[in-house]
């Protein structure tokens, strides 16, 4: 028990150090799978076939927080110090648990508003474009990651603070390691989003294996 009590006080300073950004940070990461649905269904599973301005202002809208999602992987940067904020705790069952459930959250996330996206093209024809809008996603999402991280870029900034927003962009695409950064982050986005959909798909395919098995059995 008091190995339990221990870990479960461990646990509880950690989540409270950290809840409140890891929150913020949480919504921000779903926020861009309340966008897809809003912009690429018209309700009850039905796919958008109309393309006005204001659509189209919703794409923009869901581009920009799109990054929000694969974000969090970057918030690892906080582990070293949530590790000496435990000191002799134990740390695999107590800050591991708790960035794990963060990452693995964004990313499925991620997943989710991709899914969207993916299913809006088929549905619309466009099955062609499934992969490179899907790459293409990634690689703007690298980028929104790199200024979100080195520059504090906010998704709504743009909009709101369009010229400024031009200012640090440009500011953080002048540093001659912006390349290297933003290639790294595409991978990371590409193979978590890989992984993600991998398990997704799988777990979804041995519950109805398992659903049908229960009632043929």
């Amino acid at each position: 028990m008091d190995v339990l009590d221990t870990v479960g006080a461990s646990l509880m300073d950690v989540a409270r150090r950290d809840f409140w950004w890891m929150a913020w940070n949480t919504v921000l990461a779903w926020i861009p799978v309340a966008l897809a649905l809003l912009v690429f269904r018209t309700g009850r599973g039905v796919y958008v076939q109309s393309r006005s301005p204001v659509w189209w202002a919703g794409v923009v809208l869901f581009v920009l927080f799109l990054p929000n999602a694969p974000y969090v992987v970057t918030d690892l940067v906080h582990l070293r110090e949530d590790i000496h904020f435990v000191g002799d705790g134990p740390v695999v069952t107590t800050v591991l648990p708790v960035y794990t459930a963060l990452i693995v959250s964004g990313f499925l996330a991620y997943h989710f508003a991709l899914a969207e996206v993916g299913r809006f093209l088929v549905g619309s024809g466009l099955s062609r474009w499934r992969i490179p809008a899907l790459i293409g996603l990634h690689l703007l999402c690298a980028i929104g990651i790199f200024l979100g991280r080195w520059v504090r870029l906010n998704s709504w900034e743009p909009v709101v603070q369009p010229r400024t927003s031009l200012d640090r962009i440009l500011l953080a695409f002048s540093w001659s390691w912006a390349p290297a950064a933003i290639a790294v982050l595409f991978v990371v986005t590409g193979l978590g989003h890989f992984v993600t959909k991998a398990v997704v798909e799988d777990t979804i395919d041995t519950t109805r294996r398992a659903i049908v098995w229960m009632r043929t059995a």
